[in-house]
């Protein structure tokens, strides 16, 4: 079932960006995917994140390999609905299919040079360019976080999150991985609107022809003031640091 590989510029039409933001639970994935939101930037809905019902355990190897091609191909399907329009939007989700190496209960680890080279390819084949960001916070000042938001979503308590070894051992993930990351941004003490510009500040001047999809980047994302976050923004073993004034911590 061999097919010869095309003219890889042949499929250079509808350039699409996603940045996909990684980290522990309470890191801030959810508020600052909300907060780009409200600006008008797209966030990639729920079907990004469900998995299939089948009579195997959800995160077994298969499954979670499933999950990944669900994604992928979920984010393939919209940049072919959306056509020439995807070319002019700039993408946040969630997490990434780097997700699935954590989730998957047994032989998780097998599905990280699958991923790296999936997203390859979709940059080469398909002009999708998939970056992700690690929302890196203290432990101490994370593990406040959550007791606080486990105040306000009990049920949260059902995913273990009202255990520190679970936080530790989900930290422990995030770190193995750091030269996986493009980016990684301690978030401790400035704001989601600071967080965000210097976010988009950082793909502008790392991401080749990244000022066409985001041409207001020195105003943008025009975010509400939201908790306080601190930023070092980096890639792998290069991080770049951005200093801030200290202003109350984010829950």
């Amino acid at each position: 079932r061999e097919h010869p590989i095309p003219n890889l510029h042949s499929h250079r039409k509808n350039r699409m960006i996603v940045v996909c933001l990684e980290g522990c639970h309470g890191s801030g994935k959810s508020r600052l995917s909300e907060q780009f939101r409200s600006a008008g930037y797209e966030v990639l809905d729920e079907g990004f994140l469900d998995m299939p019902s089948f009579s195997l355990h959800p995160q077994c190897l298969v499954m979670e390999s499933i999950w990944v091609s669900n994604w992928i191909q979920r984010l393939l399907q919209k940049q072919k609905d959306m056509g020439k329009a995807a070319s002019r939007t700039i993408f946040f989700a969630d997490r990434s299919p780097y997700s699935a190496i954590f989730y998957a209960k047994q032989n998780g680890h097998l599905l990280h040079p699958l991923i790296k080279a999936q997203l390859a390819e979709l940059k080469v084949l398909a002009d999708v360019h998939i970056f992700t960001v690690y929302l890196k916070v203290d432990r101490e000042l994370l593990w406040s976080r959550i007791q606080q938001r486990l105040k306000e979503e009990p049920h949260r308590r059902n995913y273990d999150e009202h255990r520190r070894e679970w936080m530790e051992t989900t930290v422990a993930f995030y770190e193995r991985l750091s030269k996986t990351w493009d980016f990684e941004i301690h978030n401790n003490e400035i704001t989601l609107e600071e967080l965000g510009k210097a976010l988009l500040s950082q793909l502008a001047s790392r991401v080749s022809g990244f000022q066409h999809y985001c041409k207001d980047v020195s105003d943008a994302p025009r975010l509400s003031s939201g908790p306080a976050l601190e930023i070092v923004v980096g890639s792998g073993c290069g991080a770049v640091s951005s200093s801030a004034s200290p202003k109350s911590a984010a829950t």
